[in-house]
């Protein structure tokens, strides 16, 4: 039998929805390493469905832009939406748990939301991490070592 341990656990974080209710979020911390080599700590959903880590359009200075649209454009589906939307992606540097990682990076306008600016997707970060998913305890766990 495979035997498949993890380094790391990250809690999802309760969000109160309404008085009573609430609701559990995986909100991870990765640092991006902007082109001057200045690290940013971004809040971003873990997101399964997003093939794309993917940041709020607002965000293109950070990776060194004079505007948010001049990558390549993508047409990209979203959860619950029946028509694609667009998007532009770019390469960026991330770093997760003290691994560095170049990966693309779309830029889209999203919703604000005060929890976190964009979705951790799988392109590039999938290959470089294992994950399991607990969601009867809330608890992502992580892997360097897949």
């Amino acid at each position: 039998m495979i035997n498949k341990s993890f380094e790391h656990t990250i809690r999802f974080c309760q969000v109160n929805t309404a008085p009573g209710a609430s609701i559990w979020l995986p909100i991870i911390n990765i640092t991006l390493i902007q082109p001057s080599g200045n690290r940013v700590v971004l809040p971003l959903l873990f997101d399964t469905g997003a093939s794309v880590t993917t940041l709020r359009y607002d965000l293109y200075p950070l990776l060194g832009l004079q505007s948010w649209d001049s990558g390549q454009a993508q047409a990209v589906s979203t959860a619950g939406g029946a028509n694609p939307v667009q998007a532009y992606q770019y390469q960026a540097t991330l770093e997760f748990l003290g691994k560095i990682i170049q990966c693309p990076v779309n830029l889209q306008i999203l919703p604000q939301n005060p929890l976190y600016v964009g979705l951790f997707g799988r392109d590039q970060i999938f290959q470089e991490f294992g994950f399991g998913f607990w969601e009867k305890t809330q608890e992502l766990h992580v892997t360097l070592t897949p």
